[in-house]
């Protein structure tokens, strides 16, 4: 459980890293701004499914 959670600190940190970069660089155009909505759908996707695989190995125990 211990990695589960190193992992979402990672993820947060990430995310959080993301948001401050986003930040520095000032507002984004329209399209831009959409582009990197989808990214972030797209990373959190990706990090849920993530997740849902290592169930299924615990699950398995390997």
């Amino acid at each position: 459980m211990e990695h589960k959670k190193r992992l979402e600190e990672l993820n947060k940190e990430a995310l959080e890293k993301l948001e401050e970069y986003i930040a520095t660089k000032g507002a984004a155009a329209g399209e831009h701004h959409e582009t990197i909505g989808v990214a972030k759908d797209k990373w959190q996707k990706a990090w849920n499914e993530f997740l849902e695989t290592l169930l299924v190995l615990e699950k398995l125990e390997i």
